[in-house]
């Protein structure tokens, strides 16, 4: 007989549903860890409600072992800890492993969490090596299909599916379904599926394709977070009704937005195009009138795609509308041809705070040479309200020194009436050389650079 079980610890003598709590609010790998303490401990650690498989957290065997007899392991464990389980509903059921496994096993776990009830599901087989959703389409023959169990879910409150396919017209419990995330995967039929489900706070596409997404309505007027990443769209615009957004994040190539409505006070908003390759003008009014719709947004991060492009506007010196912007990140190369949009953003601007530059390695791209003498740019004054009464912080990451980020740095400094610090950081892993160069540029520029604040401080960090 186990010793330990003769010789209960003071924990060990506390009733199950209390153990059955403690249980419950660990995370399930230290919950197996219990499972050593006793007899007992082992009996309700196989009741656990929140179940997570991650291939890559459960891999124990030496790396001398290779990968196909890691993964063989990792199932047979999963399998087994499964049949043992002894619980009558469960929580959160994960399952994450990178390529998809046997349709026995696949059809096994997801019986399993529909046999209890389950309230999160996540369902995770995509390759860790992928970077585009042309990588997951073009492996779309190896995906599995969710079996007919699956549609049954009636207390579903948030799912996660990654590269496993199934029918979004056949889904229609979703009514206490509040967060939903699709990755790696075809989503053909996404707009019916929203609409049965009216208590939807967030949202998060990622990587897939034929993303047939004409619109979202005011039926789904609870959403509060909507994430596109790097998805084929097979509409050509989509619209969208957001009275309570909250975060609005994009990356990928332009998709045109039409929005009814949107948040008055919209947290942050994110726009990433560093995949788009096409300039013109009629792309740079798109933009304009994305960012005059997300003008509410506290927080806005925008790339250097988009710096380049607004020029294009009507206005190349403000938007139609001034910002509520409070927080300005700007993801630029700091080229010639970003200096109209970064002032453009800045003068549309009036409440600003903080503006952070996040200094990006410069690409080639087809914008045609700029009108202007890019070394006089920021020599002239600007009356920008921001650099006069509200902008206290100025943050430059991957700072180097060189020419174009002393113009910009120069021109802040001089006509930040309101700065109280200008805070330098170095690149992570920069060589000695490098660092000796940007600290002596840093503090060139604390000694020369003329103030127009009296309480600023300017300090260089390392990376």
């Amino acid at each position: 007989m186990d010793s330990r079980s003769e010789n209960p610890t003071e924990l060990s003598s506390l009733p199950d549903y209390v153990l059955l709590m403690i249980i419950a609010n660990l995370c399930f790998k230290d919950a197996l860890k219990t499972s050593v303490l006793s007899k007992k401990w082992r009996n309700i650690s196989r009741r656990a409600t929140n179940i997570s498989f991650k291939e890559s957290e459960c891999a124990t065997l030496s790396d001398s072992v290779n990968e196909d007899t890691k993964r063989i392991a990792f199932i047979h464990y999963v399998r087994d800890w499964v049949s043992k389980f002894t619980g009558f509903f469960v929580e959160t059921f994960e399952f994450c492993i990178s390529k998809p496994v046997d349709i026995e096993t696949f059809n096994l776990l997801i019986e399993f969490a529909v046999s209890k009830n389950v309230k999160n599901l996540i369902l995770d087989f995509a390759d860790r090596s992928w970077n585009y959703s042309d990588d997951a389409k073009a492996e779309a023959t190896s995906m599995l299909q969710l079996p007919e169990c699956f549609y049954s879910l009636t207390n579903l409150e948030s799912l996660s599916l990654s590269f496993c396919g199934f029918d979004p017209s056949k889904l229609v419990r979703l009514g206490s379904v509040k967060s939903l995330c699709f990755r790696w995967i075809q989503l053909n039929g996404i707009t019916s599926l929203l609409s049965k489900a009216p208590l939807l706070q967030s949202l998060r596409i990622k990587n897939c394709w034929n993303v047939d997404l004409e619109s979202i309505t005011d039926f789904n007027n609870r959403l509060t977070t909507l994430v596109f990443k790097n998805n084929r769209f097979s509409v050509p615009f989509s619209m969208l009704d957001l009275p309570n957004i909250q975060k609005f994040k994009y990356s990928g190539q332009v998709h045109y937005f039409q929005f009814l409505q949107v948040n008055r006070s919209l947290e942050e908003a994110y726009l990433d195009f560093s995949e788009e390759v096409k300039y013109d003008e009629e792309t740079g009014t798109q933009l304009c009138n994305l960012l005059y719709d997300l003008l509410s947004a506290r927080t806005l991060t925008v790339c250097p795609f988009l710096l380049q492009l607004i020029q294009q506007s009507e206005d190349p010196i403000r938007l139609k509308a001034p910002m509520e912007t409070r927080q300005l990140i700007l993801k630029t190369s700091l080229l010639p041809d970003e200096y109209i949009g970064i002032r453009l953003l800045i003068n549309s601007s009036p409440h600003l705070e903080t503006l952070s530059l996040h200094i990006l390695l410069r690409r080639p791209h087809d914008m045609e040479p700029p009108s202007f003498d890019p070394d006089t740019y920021w020599s002239y004054e600007f009356n920008h309200k921001c650099l006069k009464k509200t902008l206290k912080v100025v943050e430059f990451w991957n700072f180097s020194g060189d020419m174009n980020e002393l113009y910009l740095l120069k021109f802040l400094i001089n006509y930040g009436r309101g700065l109280e610090r200008v805070d330098l950081y170095l690149p992570r892993g920069v060589q000695e050389s490098a660092r000796r160069i940007a600290h002596a540029t840093a503090q060139m520029v604390g000694t020369t650079f003329e103030r127009g604040s009296n309480r600023l401080g300017i300090y260089l960090h390392n990376g």
